[in-house]
C-alpha cells in the first residue's frame, strides 16, 4: 500500500551512499522521493534520476533552506527527512506513520543503530545511539531520520540555519507546543569509520552548537551540560554495564572535539 509521504534527502556528493538509501526508501512504498541536491560534482544527481526519484537541485541553500524547500515543494500531508547516510528497515515508514497519528505528534524521530559493528568507530556510535535515542512519548529534541505533519512543519519559523537545523526545527515545535516523540522503527546509519573522519565530523557539530547558543542564548546551559556531562559521562559510562568496556573512551573523544569546535576561532563572530 502506498503511503501519503513524502521522503526527502538532502544531498552533497553522496554518490557512494545515495542508492543504498533510496533503495532502501522504496522498500517503504512512500507516494514519492524527493532529493534536494547542493551542487554536487558527482555522479549523485544521475543515480537519483535513474532510481525514480524527484530532483531539485537549487544549488547550495544550506540544509535549513534546502528543508524548507522540499516540504513546500509537495503537498502530501506527511514528510520523512532521511539523511543519505541511513537505510530504513522495509517497514520503517508504515510503523512510524502508525506511532505518529496514534501519539498526535508533529514530529517522530526513528530510534537509532549503526549499520554494523565492525570496529571501533561503528561500535560507540551503535552504543552511543543505544544510549541517546530510546523510545520515549514526549521529547524536546528530534533528530533524523523523522517523519513529520507538513501542516506543523509549514507552521515553523523560515529561518531555520544550515547547521543543526533539525535541533533548530525542534526548538521552534517545542514553543508552538508541538508533540515530539522517538517512536520504536529502527534505521540503521552508515557512520565514519575512522578516527579523522569522525573526529572532523564532530568538531564541525561543535561550531554548530555554537552558532546555535547565539541563535538562541537561552540554551546556553543546556547545551555545555551536553557537552561536559551527558555525553562524555551519562551516555560514555552505561554501556560499561552492557559490557562496552571502550565506550567511555569514543565518548570522551566525542566531547572533547565537539567542546574544541564550540570554542574554536575559526568563523567566530561572537
Amino acid at each position: 500500500m502506498t503511503l501519503p509521504v513524502s521522503v526527502q534527502i538532502i544531498t552533497l556528493n553522496e554518490e557512494m551512499n545515495i542508492a543504498d538509501c533510496i533503495n532502501s526508501v522504496l522498500e517503504n512504498d512512500p507516494a514519492e522521493i524527493v532529493v534536494i541536491d547542493g551542487g554536487s560534482g558527482d555522479r549523485t544527481v544521475d543515480i537519483a534520476k535513474s532510481l525514480g526519484t524527484t530532483v531539485l537541485t537549487p544549488g547550495r541553500l544550506g540544509r535549513g533552506a534546502s528543508r524548507i524547500l522540499g516540504y513546500e515543494s509537495t503537498t502530501l500531508p506527511y514528510v520523512a527527512m532521511v539523511d543519505a547516510d541511513d537505510r530504513l528497515a522495509s517497514n520503517w515508514l508504515e510503523i512510524s506513520l502508525d506511532q505518529l497519528e496514534a501519539g498526535n505528534y508533529a514530529a517522530l524521530q526513528s530510534s537509532l543503530r549503526t549499520w554494523g559493528c565492525r570496529n571501533f568507530w561503528e561500535t560507540g556510535w551503535n552504543e552511543y545511539y543505544i544510549e541517546s535515542i530510546k523510545p520515549q512519548s514526549d521529547v524536546v529534541m528530534v533528530g533524523h531520520p523523522a517523519i513529520y505533519r507538513r501542516e506543523a512543519l509549514l507552521a515553523a519559523r523560515r529561518d531555520v540555519g544550515n547547521d543543526h537545523e533539525d535541533t533548530q526545527l525542534s526548538i521552534d515545535f517545542q514553543a508552538r507546543g508541538f508533540r515530539q516523540g522517538i517512536g520504536t522503527a529502527i534505521s540503521r546509519r552508515v557512520v565514519p569509520m575512522n578516527g579523522r573522519e569522525n573526529l572532523r565530523k564532530w568538531f564541525a557539530y561543535g561550531r554548530g552548537y555554537r552558532d546555535l547558543v547565539l541563535k538562541h542564548p537561552d540554551r546556553r546551559c543546556a547545551i555545555r551540560k551536553h557537552m561536559f556531562v551527558t555525553i562524555p559521562f551519562t551516555r560514555g559510562w552505561a554501556p560499561v554495564r552492557r559490557g562496552k568496556l571502550l565506550q567511555p573512551l569514543f565518548c570522551l573523544l566525542m566531547a572533547g572535539s565537539i567542546i574544541g569546535g564550540f570554542y574554536s576561532r575559526e568563523n567566530r563572530d561572537d
